[in-house]
């Protein structure tokens, strides 16, 4: 007879996990950019122009 497959549930955690990792990385890039010195962002602006 045909059994039913039963999957663990283990793994359930793997995606909230992922995106727990994602959202603080760009939470840091945001936190990083909103606390950047005047000078500093300027200075990051004109950096591809410079040449």
């Amino acid at each position: 007879m045909y059994k039913r497959i039963i999957y663990d549930t283990a793994l359930d955690w793997v995606p909230y996990v992922a995106f727990g990792v994602t959202f603080a990385v760009f939470a840091i890039f945001i936190v990083g950019a909103i606390c950047m010195r005047k000078g500093s962002a300027d200075k990051l602006s004109r950096l591809p122009l410079d040449d």
